[in-house]
């Protein structure tokens, strides 16, 4: 593997390390705050983490399309960010339609 995937103290490549520092990351970020007036769009709670709805990988993250595109990220908190992930309990209530809107699996 190229010198882009060595791991970095995270648990993310290297690669997208960078990104997440990147000035185009921190203004799409600032965008998509600004846009979801800083509520979560599942529950409107204060969010605090801006989702890609395609995941973003060593492979995209050079796409603006996935990377930056406002139309791919959503703001989310902490709690539904984890839901999305399959990090919270054993079922994700929601899941994304082939447009990429949030829908209910309820």
């Amino acid at each position: 593997m190229g010198s882009w995937y060595k791991k970095s103290t995270s648990h993310k490549p290297l690669k997208l390390e960078r990104f997440y520092k990147s000035d185009r990351w921190h203004a799409a970020r600032r965008e998509v705050i600004i846009r979801d007036k800083g509520l979560c769009v599942m529950c409107g709670k204060p969010g605090t983490q801006v989702h890609h709805k395609i995941h973003l990988t060593i492979q995209n993250v050079d796409d603006p399309n996935v990377a930056t595109n406002p139309d791919n990220l959503i703001l989310l908190c902490d709690y539904c960010h984890n839901e999305v992930h399959h990090r919270v309990g054993k079922h994700q209530p929601y899941v994304f339609d082939k447009d990429g809107n949030l829908v209910s699996k309820k």
